[in-house]
């Protein structure tokens, strides 16, 4: 059987577009057209953009906007191999002194980048500096959206 080739296509992953300074109109930006990448949503995310969502307008798009990717099954939850992941993770960053076990401001994004793995995405961040320290104790890509 001969296999025929098929178009690569761009995974990523959507880190927090209120962190990003993106308000959740940007979800309109041809980039999430499903055309041309393959969108996730980490669950890390979702409950960020939950925690910051006020007004009854967001509160109504980010109701929808969950629903399609809950419909699309591109709301990433961790497999069992991914929460193991996630913990030997932390436990190098606490052992180089990069996560405080107290308030492990860190977690969501430690989480967000064994999400982004598991699925093989790319992680969408200004935060540079946390995801490159976090990058050398977990195997995978980011860049700036």
């Amino acid at each position: 059987m001969q296999r025929r080739h098929q178009p690569r296509v761009n995974h990523l992953l959507i880190l927090n577009l209120t962190q990003i300074g993106m308000p959740i109109s940007f979800l309109a930006n041809p980039i999430f057209d499903g055309t041309r990448h393959v969108v996730f949503l980490a669950y890390p995310v979702l409950h960020e953009l939950w925690m910051g969502a006020s007004e009854k307008q967001e509160i109504k798009h980010l109701a929808a906007f969950q629903e399609r990717f809950v419909k699309l099954k591109r709301l990433i939850i961790p497999t069992d191999k991914s929460l193991i992941l996630i913990g030997h993770a932390c436990r190098q960053l606490r052992s180089l002194g990069k996560l405080d076990p107290v308030y492990p401001k860190h977690y969501n994004d430690i989480t967000i980048s064994v999400l982004a793995r598991q699925v093989g995405a790319t992680v969408l961040t200004n935060n540079i500096i946390d995801f490159e320290a976090i990058q050398k104790t977990v195997d995978f890509q980011f860049e700036k959206p």
